[in-house]
C-alpha cells in the first residue's frame, strides 16, 4: 500500500476559517446546481441572503458548532435499467465539504495522486484515460484484465477509509468532520437510516474520497510494474502476455479484498484485443484487424450501443408530440443534448492527438463513429418532423412531411447535424459541403427507390401518394 506522508497535512481546519473561502465554496456549490437537503434549503433560498448565511456558517465553525446533517436520499435511473441511490447534503454540508476539498485537493493532485488515476480530476477525465487506452495497445499491451468493483461506493468499510485518510492528514478537526459525514446517515420517505459503510454518491467530497481510497490500489499496480488507467472504481490492467495479464488480475484482487471490497465477477472479464472487443466509458473498442488492400493492421472505436441508446433516449424525451412550440425552441431544445455527445466522443480524436504529440502514431480508425452520428441525425430529424406538426401528429404525417423538412431545412434552421459536427471539429467540414453532400445522397436514395419500382411495373408517385404530399400543407 502507498507509504505515510513523512510531513502531513495540519491546519486544514484553519484554512477554511476564511469568509473569502467559504464564499468561493458557495459559488462552486451554486454552479454546481442540484437540489437541497432535507432542511429544505434550496440553491435560489440560501443566495436570497447569501452575505448573512455565509457569516453564519463561518460563526458556526469557529465556534466549533457545526455539525453534518443527514443527506436526502434519492433515486436517479442507471443505464441498465435499474436505479442508483444518491445522498443530497444540506447546502451548508456542501459548502463547508467544498472548502475542505479545496484545501485538500492541490497537495493530494501535486503529491499523492497517480497519473494514470483520471476519474473526478480537473484536466484530466475522458481525453486522459482514452489517450492511456490507445497508447497501452498500440505499443502491444494488447492483453486487458477489465474490472469493475462491486457496490463501490456503497461498500467502502468506513474505518479502512479513515485510516487511509489519516496517513495523510494529521488534522484532528477534519478527520472527525470527514467521520461525521460518512455516519451522517440518510432520510429515505421521512425515516432515519444508518449508514454503516460507503460515501454518499452526491456529496462533494465522495469523489476526494473514492480516489483516496483508491489510490492505495494504484500504487500497489505501480510497485509491481503493471500498466492500468482507473475511472473512479472502473479500471483496466494492461499486459504483452496472457500469462503476465492473469499475474496482474490476480495482485488487483488481492488489493481489492484488502481494502474490505469485492471484485465485480459479472462485470470483469480478460480481453486478448487481438481477438475481443471490450467497452470503456462509453466507448466499445473494436480488436485489431488486417486491411485487405495491404494487410496493414487496424481498430476502430465507436460509441457503446448504451451510449447511443442513451443519446436516442435524450433526443426523445425532447420532442414530445404532446407540445407545440415555435422552430426555434425545438432546436434550442435539441442542439446542447447534440453538442453534449459529439463533444465528449470527440475524446477519441483528442486523445490520438495528444499522443501523437509524444511520437506515438495511431493506428485507430476514428471516421467510424460517423456512421451511427448520422443514424441519430435521421431520428432527430424523424422525430422532429412528427413533433412539429400542430395538427394531430402521428408518425405518417411525418414521414410525408419528409420532402417539405428534409435534411437541407434543417441544416438551414439550425439544428445541429451531429455527424457534421464531429467532423468539423476534427477537420473542418464546411456547412454548405455537408448538406450537398446529404442532398445528393437524398437524390440518388429516391432514384434508385424510382428505378426499383419500375422495374416492378409500379409507379412511385401513386396518385394517393401526391395527394398525401399536397395536403401537408394543412398539417402546420
Amino acid at each position: 500500500m502507498n507509504e505515510e506522508l513523512k510531513h502531513k497535512m495540519h491546519s486544514v481546519y484553519g484554512q477554511i476559517l476564511v469568509q473569502r473561502k467559504l464564499m468561493s465554496a458557495w459559488q462552486q456549490v451554486k454552479d454546481n446546481k442540484g437540489s437541497g437537503g432535507i432542511d429544505g434549503v434550496t440553491i435560489d433560498s440560501f443566495k436570497a441572503n447569501e452575505e448573512e448565511n455565509i457569516s453564519n456558517l463561518l460563526a458556526k465553525l469557529k465556534d466549533k458548532m457545526y455539525k453534518p446533517t443527514s443527506v436526502k436520499r434519492v433515486y436517479i435511473p442507471k443505464k441498465n435499467g435499474k436505479m442508483r441511490p444518491l445522498g443530497i447534503p444540506t447546502i451548508e454540508d456542501r459548502i463547508v465539504q467544498q472548502s475542505v476539498v479545496n484545501v485538500l485537493n492541490p497537495k493530494f493532485e501535486n503529491e499523492i495522486f497517480h497519473r494514470w488515476s483520471c476519474g473526478y480530476r480537473e484536466g484530466l477525465g475522458a481525453e486522459r484515460t482514452m489517450q492511456i487506452i490507445l497508447w497501452n495497445i498500440e505499443t502491444g499491451y494488447n492483453h486487458i484484465y477489465d474490472c469493475d468493483i462491486k457496490g463501490f461506493f456503497d461498500n467502502i468499510p468506513h474505518k479502512n477509509l479513515m485510516r487511509v485518510v489519516a496517513k495523510y492528514i494529521a488534522d484532528g478537526t477534519v478527520l472527525d468532520m470527514i467521520w461525521k459525514w460518512l455516519k451522517a446517515g440518510y432520510m429515505e420517505d421521512s425515516i432515519y437510516h444508518d449508514t454503516v459503510s460507503g460515501t454518499p454518491q452526491g456529496g462533494v467530497i465522495s469523489p476526494l474520497l473514492a480516489n483516496i481510497y483508491l489510490n492505495e490500489l494504484d500504487w500497489e499496480l505501480d510497485k509491481e510494474g503493471i500498466r492500468f488507467v482507473r475511472y473512479a472504481d472502473d479500471f483496466l490492467l494492461f499486459a504483452k502476455t496472457e500469462e503476465s495479464i492473469k499475474k496482474a488480475g490476480e495482485v488487483a484482487k488481492r488489493v481489492i479484498a484488502e481494502l474490505g471490497l469485492e471484485v465485480s465477477m459479472e462485470k470483469t472479464k480478460f480481453v486478448d484485443f487481438n481477438n475481443d472487443d471490450f467497452d470503456f466509458m462509453g466507448f466499445t473498442f473494436k480488436h485489431w484487424r488486417n486491411r485487405k488492400k495491404d494487410g496493414s493492421k487496424y481498430f476502430v472505436v465507436t460509441p457503446t450501443e448504451n451510449s447511443l441508446k442513451d443519446f436516442k433516449k435524450k433526443i426523445k424525451e425532447k420532442t414530445m408530440k404532446s407540445l407545440t412550440l415555435s422552430t426555434k425552441a425545438w432546436i434550442d431544445r435539441l442542439n446542447p443534448i447534440i453538442r453534449g455527445k459529439v463533444n465528449y466522443y470527440l475524446n477519441l480524436h483528442k486523445a490520438i492527438k495528444a499522443n501523437e504529440k509524444h511520437g506515438q502514431k495511431s493506428s485507430c480508425v476514428v471516421t467510424a463513429m460517423g456512421q451511427d452520428l448520422h443514424n441519430i441525425d435521421a431520428y432527430t430529424r424523424r422525430r422532429l418532423r412528427i413533433a412539429m406538426i400542430h395538427k394531430s401528429p402521428t408518425q405518417r404525417k411525418g414521414y410525408l412531411m419528409t420532402s417539405k423538412w428534409n435534411n437541407e431545412y434543417f441544416a438551414r434552421i439550425g439544428l445541429i447535424p451531429g455527424n457534421w459536427l464531429y467532423f468539423d471539429q476534427m477537420w473542418g467540414y464546411d456547412i454548405e459541403t455537408y448538406i450537398q453532400n446529404l442532398t445528393k445522397k437524398a437524390k440518388k436514395k429516391l432514384e434508385s427507390k424510382i428505378l426499383n419500382k419500375r422495374k416492378r411495373g409500379q409507379e412511385y408517385y401513386t396518385p394517393d401518394l401526391i395527394k398525401s404530399i399536397s395536403a401537408t400543407k394543412a398539417y402546420v
